[in-house]
């Protein structure tokens, strides 16, 4: 630079400085093509907000979220309506335990954990129409006593025998119930198929769950993500052979045997004897409840699960019950006992069904 000139730095920063108008400018354009691009996505993907079908909990979208604290794994105190599909909202109440439950703990009630997955959970049925709420209703009715018995609903969508030990572990010993009943589901061997591939449903307890969950829930109240996992869930459905307008064909839990299912069974036994050892350690008492898939109902589907749970149970002498042949005896069991859909004609060969929770609509 020659003596007299000028160097104007409000024009150009000198080489090497870094520009931060021209940083914030670039910020403020990708801020309003994201702003602009969640508007378009709430235009194009529009279906009823969560929010319409909520109480007064005051939970939000947070209410899905894992609870890190508790003896459940769900959020506690919730009084709201559950929108898995926006066309199938279900009341979902917990209790400050986080279990799906209306009760206080009572420390005067025999408490029995019911601990399982989805088919415990119940989705798309009200907290009492839950298998582990009509169990409390008959034993009150039967004891002729509405606060000897208390059966909380430890259920979790997708959990598997892996997750349901980490949960026994992490919060059911503290719990202390006298009887664990554990649910096992058609589904069950096969879901280690996850578990192989290091997936787990039920997050590591750590620190960082609070801030997942805030992540979690601020994802799921934006529209470009819900339209994401929309076209995800579309393309694996469609994959799956399954039509949305009608329900679920053949994705029953059930699948015919395969060359995985003997490592798999060991594997299961090893994660249920564990199980066992783990009870046992603190002198609660354990039972097994299998409920089949709908097509081990009828001829031709025998199910892959129930003998490995029924081999496991009697190598440790853990008490069993086998819903099968009890089911089987119900008049057209699968339209009556399982929440299913038909085709339009109501045929039995054009049956639809999403195996989510044994509905306990007509006993």
């Amino acid at each position: 630079m020659r003596i007299g000139e000028r160097h104007n730095h409000g024009d150009h920063p000198p080489r090497g400085a870094i520009d931060w108008r021209t940083w914030r400018l670039y910020g403020l354009i990708v801020l309003a093509t994201l702003v602009g691009v969640e508007l378009a996505a709430r235009v194009f993907d529009w279906s009823p907000s969560a929010r319409n079908f909520r109480s007064g909990d005051g939970l939000g979208m947070s209410r899905y979220n894992y609870s890190p604290s508790g003896f459940g794994d769900l959020m506690p105190r919730q009084d709201g309506h559950w929108v898995t599909w926006f066309h199938r909202p279900y009341h979902v109440e917990t209790n400050s335990a986080g279990l799906r439950n209306t009760e206080a703990v009572s420390a005067n009630a025999f408490r029995i954990l019911a601990v399982g997955d989805s088919q415990t959970f119940g989705p798309f049925l009200a907290n009492e129409e839950t298998w582990p709420a009509w169990t409390e209703n008959y034993l009150r009715q039967r004891d002729r006593s509405a606060d000897r018995t208390q059966v909380f609903n430890a259920g979790i969508v997708g959990y598997t025998i892996v997750d349901e030990l980490g949960y026994l572990r992490d919060k059911a010993l503290a719990f202390n119930p006298q009887l664990v009943v554990l649910a096992v589901f058609e589904n069950d061997l096969r879901d280690l198929l996850k578990e192989r591939d290091g997936v787990k449903k039920r997050p590591a307890h750590s620190l960082l769950t609070g801030v997942a969950n805030a992540f979690r829930t601020f994802g799921r109240s934006l529209a470009v993500v819900s339209l994401v996992n929309d076209i995800k869930s579309r393309i694996q459905l469609a994959s799956a052979d399954v039509d949305i307008h009608r329900g679920v064909h053949g994705a029953t839990g059930w699948a015919p045997p395969s060359a995985n299912d003997a490592a798999l069974a060991q594997r299961y036994t090893l994660h249920f004897n564990e199980t066992v050892r783990l009870l046992k350690s603190k002198a609660i008492e354990l039972a097994v409840l299998f409920i089949p898939a709908a097509n081990s109902l009828e001829p031709g589907s025998p199910s892959v699960m129930e003998p490995v749970i029924r081999a496991a149970t009697g190598a440790n002498h853990t008490p069993y019950l086998d819903l099968t042949p009890i089911l089987g005896k119900e008049r057209d069991p699968v339209a009556r006992l399982y929440l299913l859909q038909r085709g339009p004609g109501g045929e039995r060969d054009d049956l639809r069904q999403r195996s989510h929770g044994l509905g306990q609509r007509d006993r």
